[in-house]
């Protein structure tokens, strides 16, 4: 006769199961509605549902971690239920992180750390492509809820280093090509991305990115930020 299964580990997986698709269908739900754009940023109530599910979601995963203890002990383990529930937790683990980092993105809107309001550089980063000296320049613009009304105008990305020894600057326009522009135009209530192919010339070595924004709407003083190429490369 098969030694048998602990009692409570065949009671606990229904109930598991149940939550876990509970909360990933929940969660699903609630991303779309981040990615829309307006849902968490007009209603501050939903941050902190938000932050309520996130601790739901982090009591189902010690729950699953208490299944996974169970089967361990138990001398007849279920092999194939032990590896779904693994691969659900690890799923359920993304899903959370996925969800912290858009909570901590929308936090940061509406209510900076700085204290400081207003239009901003949110991130830049310049990731290579695998190609030689092909990157993607990522730009992301940000306004704090407390403005609420559409902000407008342009954005100028350049790049400085160095060839041969000899300092040289060089526009966005000039790096993407054909087609390509120095100017980003901008027109957004909260946040915007940009992302542009570039080029680096043969031999160029970029040590810094500077990004200028000039409002046009409301009109507002010009805002310029350096930064390294060593921290926004990669």
């Amino acid at each position: 006769m098969s030694p048998r299964r602990p009692a409570g580990a065949w009671m606990l997986r229904p109930l598991i199961a149940a939550a876990l698709i509970s909360g990933v269908a929940w969660l699903g739900y609630e991303l779309g509605r981040l990615h829309s754009g307006y849902s968490i940023l007009d209603h501050r109530r939903d941050v902190a549902g938000f932050e309520q599910r996130t601790v739901q979601l982090e009591a189902t995963i010690e729950e699953l971690r208490r299944e996974i203890a169970i089967l361990e002990t138990s001398r007849d383990i279920d092999r194939a239920t032990y590896a779904q529930i693994e691969a659900d937790l690890g799923r359920l683990q993304a899903e959370l992180q996925t969800s912290e980092e858009e909570l901590a993105f929308y936090r940061g809107i509406v209510s900076p750390e700085d204290g400081v309001a207003g239009l901003r550089i949110q991130n830049l980063e310049v990731r290579s492509t695998g190609f030689e000296r092909q990157h993607v320049l990522r730009l992301m613009l940000v306004q704090a809820i407390i403005h609420s009304d559409p902000v407008a105008g342009t954005a100028e990305v350049r790049m400085s280093g160095a060839i041969g020894g000899e300092r040289v600057e060089f526009g966005l326009g000039e790096l993407a090509g054909i087609g390509g522009t120095d100017v980003l135009a901008y027109d957004f209530r909260y946040f915007q991305n940009f992302e542009q192919q570039v080029v680096l010339p043969a031999g160029f070595e970029p040590d810094m990115v500077e990004v200028s924004i000039r409002p046009t709407s409301p009109p507002g003083e010009p805002v310029t930020q350096r930064f390294q190429w060593s921290i926004v490369s990669g």
